[in-house]
């Protein structure tokens, strides 16, 4: 089980990237030594469920920020993650039409490569 000094280095390493079993090994503790942890406590499963958040939101940012700077593999990433396959689209006469994402992003990386 991780120590209580353990515990913050282990959830710096987990926001940095590693996952939780990794976090252990490198601070010298085994990967069972951080799952029976997570399992018997519930205020650490929570720090590291947090930490693990914070992580994939470091990843969602730069992801984004190569989306915009034009990376069309970043843009179709980004646009996969965060539209369903078919959008609702409302035109300039104002009746809601469903419109399918797949011929936006069609469009999109039409657009990205001066066609």
């Amino acid at each position: 089980m991780p120590s209580k000094g353990e515990r913050p280095r282990i959830l710096e390493h987990i926001r940095n990237g590693m996952r939780p079993g990794a976090a252990a090994e490198f601070i010298g503790l085994t990967r069972h030594d951080i799952f029976d942890a997570i399992d018997t406590d519930g205020v650490f499963a929570a720090e590291v469920a947090e930490a693990e958040r914070e992580a994939t939101e470091h990843v969602e940012e730069a992801l984004y920020q190569a989306a915009v700077s034009g990376n069309v593999t970043a843009c179709r990433m980004w646009l996969d993650l965060r539209k369903p396959k078919k959008v609702a689209m409302v035109p300039a006469a104002g009746a809601p039409v469903e419109a399918d994402f797949d011929q936006e992003l069609a469009e999109l990386n039409n657009l990205a490569r001066g066609d």
